[in-house]
């Protein structure tokens, strides 16, 4: 196994019908958070017909640092919707693969995580 120090990862929060409707109703002033490419706020990312709601970073971040993540996740979700819940469990952790990258259709999906104590989990 080979480690991608350059690599980034995504933290977020799949976007269900609730969220989706909040984002559309969210004043012009507030979609800033999730309108844009700014690494300060969250972006919309893709995967297959499903949409996530977080932020993209660099790899390489400390333990402590992802629950200073998590909070910042939710306090831009809360201000943009003050209903949408983003509890611990529902902050994914994936591998962001940028759109302009080929992706290997050559290498076997990887087998689904376990999720013991239903935390965040790193798909690789």
């Amino acid at each position: 196994m080979k480690l991608q120090k350059d690599q980034q990862l995504f933290f977020g929060c799949k976007i269900d019908s609730k969220m989706r409707e909040s984002l559309a109703q969210a004043r012009p002033g507030d979609r800033k958070y999730f309108e844009g490419d700014s690494d300060e706020f969250l972006q919309i990312c893709t995967f297959e017909q499903e949409k996530w709601i977080g932020k993209v970073l660099k790899a390489g971040m400390n333990v402590g640092e992802i629950e200073d993540i998590h909070r910042n996740i939710a306090s831009i979700l809360r201000r943009i919707s003050p209903n949408i819940r983003a509890s611990a469990p529902s902050v994914k952790i994936f591998h962001a693969i940028p759109d302009d990258e080929p992706v290997s259709l050559d290498e076997p999906a990887p087998a689904e995580p376990a999720q013991s104590g239903g935390g965040p989990y790193i798909d690789y």
